[in-house]
């Protein structure tokens, strides 16, 4: 029955919405459907930086979560070059996007969410408000992409951990090329979504002096508190909400949208972007799932004949999700790769519970409280724990639906002013 609607019909242009709406399938209880904005709560301080004020004006989580990235135009770098990076112990040469100034300048490093391409549009956003400040930027694909590990060889996709040390080893080796060794003044690491939670681990390994470089800033934007909870809301909204559309339905209403004014009632029912979340997030899963079980043997997916394989391979892995991905295949490689004895050695050490006491003075999370990526008891645990300047919450903006306002660049653009005192990137 699920075979002939998944074949049928796909959402267009899936990396416009996957990267940005990454696990964002977690409406929290506070976003209420058809919740506008007149009365926004509005932001005039944030840890001390000199920012305008914050006045994100969707009150509904997720809705704020989908406005704020069909809205993001795709910007132009005319600067950006690509570049092939020999890295250690990678496979392959490694592809990354610079752009490198004339000048001496700080570098800023930009990790995407989970579906996210250095050639999108949300993937060059921030690169652009970077370059045109006369900053060096490094930004590449997702590590959580299957091209990710055929190039890095590092093992089946899931273990941030693992890909956050992968991370390290291409930002030494862009370090060492010929074209900016030298001339970086300082180094920031910036990372939404899933980029986020690299951002944070790489921050922990800055602080305990087990990187090659010296680290300056940090800034993480919307990393899942937790993402084996986000990842099992995700599942259960794909039981419970995705077959109430089909495909069509949910291109028909969710592409091209053009986001309400804020004091409009949301035009969609929770159910509809509930849905449509889970419908293009399984789709993107469906191609880590088939090439991550090739890549590695894994043999988790059964086979078919000379003529149906990859389709009974892609028919199964569409119906395993985000949790049986993690259970019946990262889980296992990981557990004989690396001696772990249970799921959670996989993903505790990842949780932001875990991290953010291990950073740096100079990192910092940046989340709403709307997220729809987060539990409400995963928030409250989050904040009964920590506080400012580690951890600053917006009052609303979802998940990343923030991503492309005056604050942020603001934001962005003064990660420098608190950093540490350093005059080199490399040590």
């Amino acid at each position: 029955m699920f075979l002939g609607d998944h074949v049928a019909t796909r959402l267009p242009r899936r990396g416009s919405l996957v990267a940005v709406l990454f696990l964002a399938g977690m409406l929290a209880v506070s976003a209420k459907s058809g919740s506008s904005a007149e009365n926004p709560v509005v932001l005039t301080h944030a840890a001390g930086d000199d920012l305008p004020a914050y006045d994100f004006k969707y009150t509904n989580g997720l809705y704020a979560t989908i406005a704020g990235f069909v809205s993001i135009k795709d910007p132009e770098l005319k600067s950006q070059r690509s570049y092939k990076l020999k890295v250690e112990n990678f496979k392959n040469k490694f592809p990354v996007k610079a752009i490198i100034q004339r000048e001496s300048a700080p570098l800023v490093v930009v990790l995407l969410g989970i579906d996210g391409k250095a050639d999108g549009a949300l993937g060059k956003l921030w690169p652009s408000w970077f370059a045109e400040a006369g900053y060096h930027v490094l930004t590449f694909d997702s590590t959580f992409l299957p091209t990710f590990t055929e190039n890095s060889g590092h093992g089946v996709t899931g273990n941030l951990v693992a890909e956050s040390e992968r991370v390290r080893d291409i930002i030494k080796a862009f370090l060492e090329q010929t074209d900016v060794k030298g001339r970086i003044t300082k180094l920031g690491i910036v990372g939404m979504s899933y980029g986020g939670i690299e951002a944070l681990v790489l921050g922990k390994m800055a602080k305990e002096g087990a990187l090659p470089f010296n680290v300056d800033a940090i800034q993480s934007y919307s990393a899942p508190i937790n993402l084996r909870t986000t990842g099992e809301v995700i599942d259960k909204w794909f039981a419970e909400d995705r077959w109430d559309y089909t495909l069509v339905e949910l291109a028909g209403k969710l592409q091209g949208h053009k986001p309400v004014s804020p004091d409009s009632p949301v035009p969609f029912p929770d159910s509809v972007m509930r849905a449509g979340i889970a419908a293009i997030f399984r789709l993107g899963l469906v191609d880590v799932i088939v090439r991550n079980d090739k890549m590695y043997k894994m043999n988790v997916l059964p086979r078919g004949n000379n003529f149906d394989d990859d389709f009974v391979k892609r028919d199964y892995a569409s119906v395993m999700g985000y949790t049986a991905f993690m259970n019946d295949l990262s889980f296992p490689y990981w557990q004989k790769k690396a001696n772990m004895q249970q799921l959670s050695d996989l993903t505790s050490p990842v949780e932001l519970s875990n991290l953010l006491d291990k950073q740096p003075s100079y990192s910092q999370l940046i989340i709403a409280e709307d997220d729809p990526l987060n539990t409400p008891e995963d928030f409250s645990t989050l904040k009964a724990k920590f506080a400012e300047p580690g951890l600053l919450i917006l009052p609303h903006g979802g998940h990343l639906g923030y991503v492309n306002t005056p604050w942020v660049k603001a934001k962005l653009l003064s990660m420098f002013k608190h950093s540490r005192n350093s005059s080199a990137a490399m040590k």
